[in-house]
């Protein structure tokens, strides 16, 4: 594992959520798990702490969500009503 400083400044810049920090600790998380003679606990646990990282640096985008039109009733037109000696119910043909 890392030093301890190190894994105490990942986690600071966690916690306190300063950019600076938390690009360093990206680059940080990169480096450890491009690591040869890392082991793969090692590998999979500064990939979590990177995923961590990344998701405080870049928050998921919210998708608009926009207002949906009603759907018009059948026989709805310009609001004149049905004609004298028509049907209110139409048959299609």
């Amino acid at each position: 594992m890392a030093q301890v400083s190190e894994v105490a400044r990942v986690e600071a810049a966690l916690k306190n959520k300063g950019v600076k920090e938390l690009e360093w600790s990206l680059w940080y998380c990169r480096m450890r798990q491009s690591v040869s003679s890392a082991r793969p606990a090692d590998v999979r646990y500064w990939r979590a702490v990177e995923e961590q990282v990344q998701e405080i640096l870049e928050p998921p985008v919210e998708t608009k969500r926009y207002p949906t039109r009603k759907k018009k009733k059948a026989g709805r037109g310009l609001g004149l009503g049905p004609l004298p000696g028509e049907d209110t119910v139409r048959e299609e043909t």
